[in-house]
């Protein structure tokens, strides 16, 4: 199978909503409470993040996403990488192109780099890539 990944335009991103929804609740749920679908929807028609879409450019079926933030901060700007979510396994047939793209689209946008937050999995596709890990997140939420 070859994946492609492709920035959805502002236009075309309510024709790729409905097959990104399973992926959408996984999303919303590893956010335990901050966004729900819509907000993370809401974000991307807004135009302040950018839907990028992985499919199979043959069957033209969705097998993931990533929804990328051009983030200011007081002395650079980096791209975060908001949202991410697909089929298991799927991520290792694209990686190559998903970070290509990501790094080139970052640099095209000023950025400094690219940043993520991300569940523990992801650390083997971040050390490939040559993401250093400095901070992990724990939480613990009140009942």
């Amino acid at each position: 199978m070859n994946l492609e990944v492709n920035l959805v335009p502002p236009g075309q991103i309510s024709l790729c909503v409905s097959s990104l929804m399973k992926y959408l609740k996984k999303s919303e749920a590893w956010t335990r409470g901050r966004a729900n679908v819509d907000d993370i929807i809401g974000f991307v028609y807004s135009g302040r993040m950018n839907l990028w879409l992985i499919y199979d450019p043959e069957t033209k079926v969705a097998y993931g996403y990533l929804i990328t933030e051009v983030k200011p901060y007081s002395r650079l700007t980096m791209l975060n990488v908001q949202y991410c979510a697909g089929e298991p396994q799927h991520m290792k047939l694209c990686e190559d192109k998903v970070w290509s793209i990501m790094e080139s689209f970052a640099k095209d946008a000023g950025c400094a780099g690219i940043e993520f937050f991300g569940r523990p999995g992801w650390e083997p596709h971040a050390k490939k890539r040559g993401f250093g890990v400095k901070t992990v997140v724990y939480e613990r939420f009140f009942t």
